[in-house]
């Protein structure tokens, strides 16, 4: 096995015995790192029945072969643990950038397994070998921002570190870790962390990653940054016209949004320009992403700093922000932040939303607002469920039932009529320290329908604030309307929203249908890519798509990669006719690790993963609910999906509505390509001795759920 990439060395504390111990990580790399190797430690350590809460439950922070090693977009670090909200408590992962993942690799660790509970709140300290486990009593009560800080005084400037906040500590199912600069990692990790009084984790490591071959790194990160990167999602065509461009946006709006006459209009110093950013010129590829603008528009730049961003990454999609105007309300005015927290704060004032110093300010300072308070808080969202759920108690006419007098009247609705900043605040507060009824919002859809008696129907309305894919307690994450059934099948496979944005970055990049036709289909065959809202039947070619996304997403995670950004399936260059290279995952483990991967090989061992996370999710409903079939109980689509825009028949053109007969046919045919039995959705033996999880399969045929 390869001494490349890999640290080879995993750091295990228990929090209940204090003893600290490392281990050998040359056994795991099969399962390529990060949710590989949390997936694998898991399932051999924690007994699928144990609450996520409970002191035999773990958690496992670890980074890929790539982490640390200079490759573009590299800054990630996954998280697995079991899940405290979604249905089946089954395995699920947090996905977190920055700089605190490098860092563990650079102390000389591909992984970080935390196991039992402290008596006393604690945080976790690693510099190189010396590892302590610090009192944090000072710090329990305290936000992440100041967490961090203070965390950072203590050890020392050099450290990264990531903190809970009040939603953690309180338990709160939707929580999340983060760090000083608004990297977090959510779906409930905070309350794991908190539950077991680990307050955060501070890391400092003196180390490197050793490079198999260095020479061959450089040379295609040169080819990557000059040739293939995009902006933020890999958009790979300016979103207004520039000189050099072939092509500009054909809706308007993407992710490359810098160009001449767009600032940073508070840098320090003075307003900068973004200009132009040819392809091939490597200097101005963090000019791009010139988010804030893709958010809100041109009056966005009145407030934006600079971009900043994760380890080893030139695209920079963290807008930072001066929004001045909240100082007026004794809120931070300060924000940096680049998706769901920054962008639905005004979904709090269904009718109080006014602007500030701008005209059209008013998403910017809101949002704002509410990104801040929800990320010191450690609150997550769900994706948006939490935003979409309490706009719709708000609207729905039906508050009064589920929120008692007392506790209605003392809710400050003044300042939601005022669109006042410190009104978003205000909830987030109650929800993080789980005060009232209303913090039921923080503990989860399913928690949401069975206190207020909602019933299954609720998932199945068609309505603007419903987007659960499943019946599992999650929303989509880029589904049927950038791919059809491709994204409905990737969006049934996680116990959380799948985060894949291998079809968005396609869909939404910009460039025209017929290129991006033409690029897909010179990878995948005919076919296997339909324009938005111009849908066809289930096909050979889209089954293709599906699977590569699936398993490519396990790639990202493992390797640890951004998926954001990655893979690299178009490209800004006309002399490439805009293509891609779909092996440059595998080229670059094979520089990194001294390991010969090709594409195949690469995705045979993301498949291993995959089927990891079916059986884990299988003997997870088996357990909770007696369940022998995961497609009849884990993929079944809510009735919105098929029903939406009734004057529309599935596959004209104009509708994303899906067609109840056709995704049943596309379950099938992705069951077969992925070898689970079509019937139960359920990994067979021969697929299981394939990817040499035999044990697995034996565990399933113990439990009597293996496919005959």
């Amino acid at each position: 096995m390869a001494t490349y990439g890999w640290a080879g060395k995993l750091l295990r504390v228990n929090l209940t015995t204090g003893e600290i111990t490392t281990e050998d990580t040359t056994q795991y790399q099969k399962y390529i790192g990060g949710m590989g190797f949390g997936y694998r430690i898991i399932y051999d350590e924690v007994p699928l029945e144990t609450h996520p809460y409970d002191e035999a439950s773990k958690f496992v922070m670890a980074v890929g072969p790539l982490t640390g090693s200079g490759v573009p977009c590299s800054g990630r670090m996954n998280i697995s643990f079991l899940s405290p909200w979604s249905k089946g408590n089954s395995i699920l992962d947090a996905h977190m950038g920055g700089h605190i993942g490098p860092q563990l690799k650079y102390a000389g660790y591909d992984a970080l397994v935390v196991e039992g509970k402290s008596s006393t709140p604690v945080y976790i300290k690693i510099e190189d070998d010396k590892i302590s486990i610090e009192d944090a009593s000072h710090l329990w009560g305290k936000g992440t921002f100041e967490s961090n800080r203070i965390m950072t005084e203590e050890c020392g400037r050099e450290f990264d570190t990531a903190s809970i906040g009040q939603a953690g500590e309180h338990l709160v199912n939707y929580s999340t870790v983060n760090t000083s600069f608004g990297n977090s990692g959510g779906a409930g990790i905070g309350a794991v962390m908190g539950s077991k009084n680990l307050k955060g984790v501070a890391i400092h490591g003196t180390g490197s990653v050793k490079v198999a071959d260095v020479a061959e790194l450089q040379k295609l990160n040169n080819y990557m940054l000059k040739d293939l990167i995009g902006a933020n999602n890999n958009h790979n065509v300016p979103a207004v016209p520039q000189s050099w461009a072939e092509y500009s946006s054909v809706t308007g709006k993407n992710r490359w949004s810098g160009a001449p006459g767009r600032a940073w209009e508070k840098a320090p110093g003075g307003p900068i320009d973004t200009g132009e950013q040819p392809c091939g010129d490597i200097n101005k590829i963090a000019y791009r992403c010139l988010k804030g603008v893709f958010d809100y528009g041109e009056v966005a730049a009145h407030y934006i700093v600079k971009q900043g961003g994760c380890s080893s990454c030139p695209i920079r999609c963290y807008t930072e922000y001066e929004m001045d105007p909240l100082a007026e309300y004794d809120l931070p005015v300060h924000n940096s932040n680049t998706c769901m927290p920054v962008l639905y704060g005004q979904d709090f004032y269904p009718d109080g939303v006014r602007d500030f110093k701008y005209e059209g300010d008013a998403r910017v300072i809101l949002n704002g607002a509410s990104s801040h308070a929800q990320d010191d808080l450690g609150l997550w969202c769900n994706y948006g469920n939490l935003y979409r759920e309490f706009k719709w108690l708000c609207t729905s006419g039906r508050i009064h039932e589920f929120i008692p007098d007392d506790e209605y009247n003392s809710i400050p609705w003044q300042w939601q009529k005022d669109g006042d900043p410190r009104f978003v605040v205000e909830i987030m507060r109650r929800i993080a320290y789980k005060e009232g009824e209303l913090a039921v919002l923080g503990e989860g859809t399913l928690a949401v329908m069975e206190k207020w008696n909602l019933g299954k129907e609720w998932l199945d309305r068609v309505a603007a604030d419903n987007q659960n894919v499943t019946y599992n307690g999650y929303p989509k994450h880029h589904g049927a309307e950038d791919s059809a059934q491709i994204g409905q099948l990737f969006n049934l496979m996680y116990n959380r929203d799948c985060m894949i944005h291998h079809l968005t970055n396609v869909a939404q990049s910009g460039a025209p249908y017929e290129v991006s036709k033409s690029v897909m289909e010179g990878f995948f065959g005919k076919g296997c890519f339909d324009a938005q809202k111009k849908y066809t039947p289930i096909n050979e070619n889209k089954i293709k798509v599906a699977k590569w996304a699936f398993n490519g997403k396990q790639i990202h995670d493992s390797a640890t990669v951004c998926n954001w950004m990655w893979p690299m399936t178009q490209s800004p260059s006309k002399e490439r006719n805009y293509a891609g290279d779909l092996d440059l995952e595998a080229k670059f483990m094979s520089a990194v690790t001294g390991i010969e991967y090709t594409r195949e090989s690469l995705e045979f061992d993301a498949e291993r993963i995959s089927n990891m996370l079916r059986v884990m999710t299988a003997i997870s409903f088996n357990i909770q609910f007696g369940s022998k079939n995961l497609r009849i109980d884990h993929d079944a689509i809510p009735d919105w999906i098929f029903d939406k825009e009734p004057d529309f028949e599935p596959f004209e053109e104009g509708t994303i509505k899906m067609d109840r007969e056709d995704m049943e046919k596309a379950k099938d045919m992705f069951y077969k390509a992925m070898g689970w039995d079509v019937e139960t959705g359920i990994p067979t033996r021969a697929t299981l001795e394939k990817f040499e999880l035999g044990d697995m399969a034996d565990d399933l045929a113990k439990r009597g759920i293996l496919p005959r």
